[in-house]
């Protein structure tokens, strides 16, 4: 049986082709930290993570200080089988970033794959060959958003990061986008929790008394106040989705038990990985929930992983994984609103 005997991580620097800003903040390029497992028979594989200080608080030090200090003692002189059971036995419990987690578990999944002689989408069960994405429209001033649509023709679903503008200025950038647009395109609005509930309620009651035709509103408000989503789904006639509300089933049942959303956005980074992430969804199935699948801004791995997931368990939905369209070196390919698997 394969038995794991060492782990190492090194960072590396991923330039994006663009900034990219939301009201939590803007980034430039990409600090990616590799975790690398080595096995007794010679395999050596590796996963993803990056620091999202300001989304899920898990700054690249803490990430890297798990790996010294946790996860290596977790994983080194442990036998190997598949990754879900060795995540559920080693890691699920182990008092670290979720961050950091998940970079152990996407190496998990890729030994399974090795093992076994698979390759990951075998591994993961996805049978399909491509998934539709959307694309972000980051923060910016109105001036910018026709450039910035020129640029996404090959799109057709866009997500637009709002923030702390006035409430004209965010009704008026989403008048813009749906003018230029047209009408047959989707928008789904993410301020990133920069919204109180009254806010929130004002931009959906302006937006379908001008049929701007919103998708949804993706975590309008501070993640902790799940009865507030709660508000805004009774008082508006948009969808509500919960990101940054949503890391565990806990989260889940919670959200769910308040009629606080209508849908979900699954990450990786935040639920701590592969393993967690498809008990989510199998949760959500279970309750009724629908989800969506995103990722952060990360490397190639992680979001291929994403992918896969979505290919695997919502293979007609269109998901948020446009993260490696923004990267300059990213090996993925995206083609007419799709991203290839």
């Amino acid at each position: 049986m394969t038995k794991i005997v060492e782990t190492t991580y090194r960072v590396r620097r991923e330039p994006l082709r663009t900034s990219f800003s939301t009201s939590l903040r803007s980034i430039n390029e990409l600090s990616v930290i590799e975790f690398h497992i080595k096995t007794d028979d010679g395999i050596e594989v590796f996963g993803e993570s990056v620091e999202t200080p300001a989304i899920t608080g898990d700054t690249s030090a803490a990430i890297q200080s798990d790996f010294d200090l946790r996860l290596s003692k977790a994983l080194i002189g442990k036998e190997f089988e598949d990754a879900a059971s060795f995540y559920r036995a080693h890691i699920a419990q182990i008092r670290t970033t979720n961050s950091a987690k998940a970079a152990a578990d996407f190496a998990l999944y890729e030994l399974q794959a090795v093992v076994s002689g698979k390759s990951l989408k075998e591994v993961l069960g996805c049978l399909a060959t491509q998934v539709k994405s959307d694309v972000t429209i980051p923060l910016t001033e109105i001036s910018e958003i026709p450039t910035l649509l020129a640029a996404r023709t090959e799109f057709s679903i866009f997500k637009v990061k709002l923030g702390s503008e006035d409430m004209k200025t965010r009704v008026n950038k989403v008048q813009l986008i749906r003018e230029i647009a047209g009408a047959e395109a989707g928008i789904r609005i993410d301020p990133n929790q920069a919204w109180s509930v009254d806010e929130s309620i004002t931009f959906s009651e302006e937006t379908e008394r001008l049929g701007l035709g919103i998708e949804y509103l993706e975590q309008p408000i501070a993640a902790m106040n799940k009865k507030g989503l709660a508000q805004i789904r009774k008082m508006s006639g948009t969808k509500i989705m919960a990101d940054e509300a949503l890391y565990t089933i806990a989260d889940l049942e919670l959200l769910h038990g308040l009629n606080s959303v209508d849908l979900i956005n699954i990450k990786t980074l935040k639920s701590g990985g592969i393993t967690p992430a498809l008990e989510i969804i199998a949760r959500a199935k279970e309750l009724g929930v629908a989800f969506s699948i995103g990722t952060m801004m990360e490397g190639d791995k992680g979001i291929l992983a994403a992918i896969l997931i979505a290919g695997a368990h919502r293979p007609d939905y269109c998901h948020d994984l446009d993260a490696a369209w923004w990267a300059s070196n990213t090996r993925l390919r995206y083609a007419k609103g799709m991203v290839a698997i």
